[in-house]
């Protein structure tokens, strides 16, 4: 339209400078500008309310984005808790297996002795058992039957 109008425009410059009517391009220039017009206006608001409809979209995702993050954090923090909690609970029972077993040696059943020391508290412990009366012969020495144990507290 612009092309189009730039046209007119020299067309009626050079039609007046020679003399000839230039009613008839005047009024096809002036109606070609205001439908340019119209149309630059028309673009205009559609962008301006592309515009707005993107700034939205954009607010809302970020929002959306927010949620997310917070419930993975509290999502994060309960598990820590639980984790936190689950770790107090088994240093409570370390703990009270500790004081039971500290003050007490105790002679048990079928001949089998456990022999504990105070206040020893570790991740692993190494024990040995062994009943009592069982040998075992490895062909020209005999030893005491006995099985060494890893246990974990």
């Amino acid at each position: 339209m612009d092309g189009h109008a730039g046209v007119l425009d020299s067309e009626i410059k050079l039609d007046s400078a020679r003399g000839g009517d230039t009613k008839k391009k005047q009024e096809e220039l002036d109606e070609l500008q205001k439908k340019a017009s119209e149309l630059a206006e028309t673009t205009i608001n559609t962008l301006t309310t592309a515009n707005e409809d993107l700034k939205k979209a954009a607010k809302e995702d970020q929002e959306v984005q927010r949620a997310e993050k917070a419930a993975e954090k509290k999502k994060a923090e309960k598990a820590a808790e639980k984790k936190k909690a689950e770790k107090e609970a088994a240093e409570e029972r370390i703990e009270k297996a500790a004081e039971a077993s500290a003050t007490e040696t105790t002679e048990a059943t079928e001949g089998v002795r456990i022999v504990t020391t105070e206040g020893t508290t570790s991740e692993h412990v190494s024990i040995d058992v062994v009943s009592e009366g069982a040998l075992v012969s490895t062909g020209t020495v005999t030893e005491p039957a006995g099985k060494n144990v890893d246990v974990k507290v």
